[in-house]
């Protein structure tokens, strides 16, 4: 079995989505329809193409909704486990909350972010701990960095910094990583600090080739790439 077929996919689908205001209103972000589908399954297909067939849905907020759609994955061609959240406790949490379903080694991305990626490729290339980012520089004026990059190493992990990388949305871990975490909180504040100051987190640049739908404009123009 090829390495990156034994490695699940953790996607973080609990969000409320408050800035998309009526879109989420009845509905959870990552089900708001994009071309046709909910969001959430551009999303798994992106990683199914490349082999990550083993998905584990952090749920929350509307969360049967996901459920009803997805099911076990079999209809999508893929296997499904769920996480659900009772109450909101961040992502590290929900993370945390998910231990018993993660493996060794798991990818941990989001639900209302979509990319076109040799995935299969990263997690084969990357036996350690990694994160994508990429280049602040020339996406947006206001965008704010929150990641150091040196050697092809993560040096620094700050979300209220100004950096000169941004991380791309996704990451692969080892499972002993989920022993940092709190019962609530952020995987990110806790996890990414704490592995770069540890020299223990490896980096690959990215491209800006994505599109996500935090926004009603960054929705907007998911629906016009992905209709």
């Amino acid at each position: 079995m090829a390495i990156a077929t034994r490695v699940k996919v953790a996607i973080l689908a609990g969000g409320l989505g408050t800035r998309l205001g009526e879109h989420t209103r009845r509905t959870p972000k990552p089900m708001i329809d994009v071309g046709g589908k909910p969001f959430l399954a551009h999303v798994v297909r992106s990683f199914a193409a490349c082999g990550l067939t083993d998905f584990v849905l952090l749920t929350g907020h509307f969360g049967d909704q996901i459920e009803e759609y997805f099911g076990d994955g079999s209809a999508h061609g893929v296997r499904i486990a769920y996480s659900r959240e009772r109450e909101p406790i961040g992502t590290g949490g929900a993370v945390r909350e998910a231990r018993d379903l993660l493996g060794h080694r798991f990818v941990l991305t989001y639900g209302d972010v979509y990319r076109r990626f040799d995935y299969d490729r990263f997690v084969t290339e990357h036996r350690n701990a990694c994160l994508a980012a990429y280049v602040t520089a020339g996406f947006s004026p206001t965008l704010r960095g929150n990641t150091n990059i040196q050697n092809g190493a993560v040096i620094a992990f700050d979300k209220r910094a100004d950096l000169e990388y941004v991380d791309a949305g996704f990451c692969v871990v080892p499972s002993t990583v989920i022993d940092l975490l709190p019962r609530s909180g952020s995987f990110e504040e806790t996890v990414f600090p704490h592995l770069a100051a540890a020299k223990q987190l490896e980096a690959e640049i990215v491209n800006h080739d994505f599109v996500e739908i935090g926004t009603p404009e960054a929705l907007a123009h998911a629906r016009a790439v992905l209709s």
